[in-house]
């Protein structure tokens, strides 16, 4: 079992890991690194099932804790070892060999919506939106987005959203495939346990080789994002969407 700000529960063969960071559940380091001791020891459970949400009505996830990465631009190593840190979180995510539901319970922006598409099934509050806004910050998906996003919706809608940094309501997200279903108001965990539910009651053997026959083979196209995502980093605009995003004013980027 965990605590801090990723809980982590065995219920009834489903595994529950809860991330609890107010006031947004932002992925900083913490909660980075107690999602991957839940990845860890859910892997090795009994667990039958799992269900990933957070907590609030604000974020699912919010992404990246934007003041960290403020601290990280110019240093060369520090982000390095944070896209690789984030990176492997989410590839062990994808990994779990048992399936996986998301409780998208609030607004799932960047980094939290790529949270969700490591998951095998989500679950959608009909309040929320969800997107991937990092080019408006000057930066492109770094966590698998470019890849699992236009696996899940296809490419041409999956291009709109990643170039565009555009987003889109529960309703949209379920016309195009982004999320399995639209819970009714605030109940979106309650669903996504039930269908663990119903996950975990089927064969565990047949249903895990169901879920490792349908894994394509994305490493190459992972591995491609983050070099990009780092030579993005070293831009000059990176610094000025983020610096523009916390002071909540409009970006004057130079396209450098």
């Amino acid at each position: 079992m965990t605590s801090g700000p990723v809980r982590l529960e065995l219920v009834d063969g489903i595994a529950i890991i809860v991330v609890d960071s107010p006031p947004v559940n932002a992925l900083g380091s913490a909660v980075l690194a107690g999602l991957g001791s839940a990845a860890r020891e859910v892997a090795t459970s009994d667990a039958r099932a799992v269900v990933i949400t957070g907590t609030g009505d604000k974020a699912f996830m919010a992404g990246a804790d934007l003041e960290e990465f403020q601290s990280m631009i110019g240093n060369v190593a520090a982000i390095e070892d944070r896209v690789r840190s984030s990176s492997e979180l989410f590839d062990e995510l994808m990994r779990l060999p048992q399936p996986a539901v998301a409780a998208v319970q609030a607004h799932a922006f960047g980094g939290g919506l790529e949270v969700a598409l490591t998951c095998d099934l989500i679950v959608a509050d009909p309040g929320i939106r969800l997107g991937l806004p990092e080019v408006r910050l000057g930066l492109i998906p770094g966590a698998g987005g470019t890849q699992r996003l236009p696996r899940r919706i296809g490419d041409a809608r999956a291009r709109e959203m990643i170039l565009l940094g555009g987003d889109v309501d529960a309703a949209e997200a379920l016309r195009i495939g982004l999320v399995n279903r639209v819970s009714a108001p605030g109940a979106a965990l309650e669903e996504a346990l039930a269908l663990a539910g119903r996950l975990a009651a089927l064969p565990g053997r047949a249903v895990r080789a169901a879920k490792a026959a349908l894994a394509a083979d994305v490493q190459a196209g992972l591995d491609r994002e983050r070099a990009l995502f780092l030579e993005v980093f070293g831009g000059e605009d990176v610094r000025e969407g983020v610096e523009a995003f916390l002071a909540r004013r409009p970006p004057a980027f130079v396209h450098r």
